[in-house]
């Protein structure tokens, strides 16, 4: 009893448990409320920081495209006829500007009325050509005498996108384009970030992407891509993003996005930040909230198990005397445990408990010995002279006959049968039971020629389900020798199927059927023998034996409850359907 002794000591123990599991209830929506509410303030403040980052970036952008314009329209106002005219001079002057923009610009172009290209970077142009740069100059010819902007687009001359600005010059006699350094522009926006944790896109009107930081962590990139670019389906989903906070899928997990309104470029920004960066601020207080809890659910468990063993000693007593009915010793002596308490009580509830179940033992013994019995009467019906008589005679005709495969089958259905009928199990499964009923119907057809057809609908997911042995072959015997033998032929079909949540094993036949006094009577009486009795189950005063279908109607009430057994449907002169309801495994 030293489990029970454990348990009493556990009973109070988990009573103190439960009372330390409240507090730690309430304790864990404190630290809830208070995680809740420092996350909060860290959104709040990150937002604030992002607002705070998308208004210089804002503010820078605008002042980029102020510096971009003034310096265009610079170059349009100073060059005059005599310039274009001197290429050397007109290539100096677009270096100089270059040099004086702070890295803004990467190269100037200015094409002339002949359509001849003047650039910064001659050499390098007059070698390496620049496809796109007859459809950007062009973008200038749709409003003349302001500054137009392309999308991004892949420069030879920088190996890279950049974005063209153009300007249609003063006097009409040319055109000016200049190549940004996206590089410079994206190195400045990382700055004004000023955070490694963080990363951020910037887009055209069109959402085509204009800059972005190549070395964020948080940013999912292509494999395989130099220099790296985002994957097309992160790109999309920034794109389709609503305006202000959202929530978007990164490389890390999940990222808070912010974006911008539309600049004066027609452009907007989206900030990405790791929201762990939100759960590493609130870290430390979970920390200490947890050693708290830790601390003061120790003392708990102390106090507890220090109360247990104070109330322990009485039931450790009750347990002893349990011990001494272990191994099923219901009837040793037991000396009742003399206490007003609740202690007292459950010893009284023992003694009580003990005398019910001696009780149900009696009764218990009383259904195994009727059982017993009802297998033995089954066992000996099962065995009958006359049948065995009749199978080894036909068994003898045969092999007169030399028809030797025939004997096989029939000593082999025959042994089969007699294994299964006194075989000790009285527990087998459907497919095992409608095995011993085929080799029955062999014997049967050997004998009569093969007069009689046997069917089958059942399920093949049904054929494991586990059912009381010999519970069939009553009902197809019956159908045989007081159904059919009369006709001289005929079939049997075995139909099982679930309905309603419960197993219907189905027998009909297409004999001579019953009047509703003879279904009545079949199972409540037995009738007189017969002349030849399978296995000791069909009788022939009756259209059914009273012995066996009692004893099947017996069994499955007994191992199942009176709401089983057997129902019988019958049309006199046509057919007889018997089924066996059982309930569903």
């Amino acid at each position: 009893m030293d489990k029970l002794a454990g348990l009493s000591r556990s009973m109070f123990v988990k009573l103190f448990l439960a009372l330390a599991v409240s507090s730690l209830l309430v304790f864990s929506g404190l630290l809830y409320s208070a995680l809740s509410s420092s996350r909060e303030a860290l959104m709040l403040q990150k937002s604030e920081d992002m607002e705070m980052f998308m208004e210089r970036t804002g503010q820078y952008l605008d002042l980029y495209l102020g510096n971009i314009r003034n310096m265009l329209i610079s170059l349009s106002e100073t060059m005059d006829e005599e310039l274009l005219a001197d290429p050397e001079a007109l290539r100096q002057k677009l270096r100089d500007q270059i040099d004086r923009n702070n890295g803004m610009i990467s190269t100037l172009f200015v094409e002339l009325k002949d359509q001849s290209v003047i650039s910064s970077n001659q050499v390098v142009y007059d070698v390496v050509g620049h496809p796109e740069l007859p459809r950007m100059l062009h973008i200038a010819d749709e409003t003349p005498g302001s500054v137009k902007w392309s999308e991004p687009y892949y420069s030879p001359l920088l190996t890279m996108k950049t974005i063209a600005f153009v300007l249609v010059l003063h006097n009409g006699s040319g055109t000016v384009l200049a190549e940004i350094n996206i590089a410079n522009l994206t190195r400045r926006l990382f700055e004004l970030l000023q955070s490694t944790e963080q990363g951020f896109a910037l887009f055209t009107g069109q959402g085509n992407v204009v800059a972005y930081d190549p070395a964020s962590r948080i940013v999912p990139f292509k494999h395989a891509t130099l220099p790296p670019e985002m994957e097309d389906r992160f790109v999309q989903e920034l794109n389709e993003m609503p305006k202000g906070i959202s929530r978007i899928e990164g490389a890390v997990g999940s990222l808070m996005a912010v974006k911008s309104n539309r600049n004066e470029l027609d452009w907007y920004l989206v900030t990405l930040t790791d929201e762990d960066d939100f759960r590493a601020g609130t870290r430390n207080l979970l920390i200490r909230f947890l050693s708290i809890g830790a601390l003061w659910f120790s003392l708990l468990i102390l106090l507890a198990f220090a109360i247990s063993r104070h109330f322990t000693t009485p039931i450790n007593k009750l347990a002893l005397q349990m011990d001494r009915i272990r191994g099923e010793r219901f009837a040793a002596p037991y000396l009742q445990v003399e206490r007003s308490d609740e202690i007292g009580q459950l010893s009284h509830s023992f003694y009580t408990m003990l005398g019910r179940i001696q009780e149900l033992l009696a009764t218990v013994r009383e259904n195994e010995e009727r059982k017993k019995e009802m297998e033995l009467t089954l066992l000996l019906h099962q065995i009958r002279p006359h049948f065995l008589y009749n199978t080894l005679a036909c068994i003898g005709s045969l092999a007169k006959q030399h028809r030797v495969q025939e004997v096989e089958e029939t000593i082999r259905s025959l042994i089969g049968l007699l294994s299964y009928s006194i075989g000790r199990s009285d527990l087998v499964t459907l497919e095992a039971e409608l095995r011993a009923l085929r080799e029955y119907m062999q014997i049967q057809n050997v004998k009569y020629a093969n007069a009689f057809q046997f069917n089958e609908q059942i399920d093949p997911a049904l054929m494991r389900i586990p059912l009381q042995k010999l519970i069939l072959q009553p009902l197809v015997e019956n159908a045989i020798f007081h159904g059919l033998a009369e006709k001289g032929t005929g079939s049997v079909l075995v139909r099982v199927h679930v309905e309603e949540g419960r197993l219907l094993l189905t027998v009909r036949d297409d004999g001579n059927g019953m009047t509703q006094e003879q279904i009545a009577a079949g199972i409540t009486r037995p009738s007189s023998s017969s002349s030849e009795v399978p296995l000791g189950l069909a009788g022939a005063g009756g259209r059914f034996n009273g012995i066996g279908l009692s004893n099947v109607q017996e069994r499955i009430r007994l191992h199942y409850g009176p709401d089983y057994g057997l129902e019988i449907r019958s049309e006199p002169g046509a057919w007889t359907e018997v089924t066996i309801v059982l309930p569903l495994p």
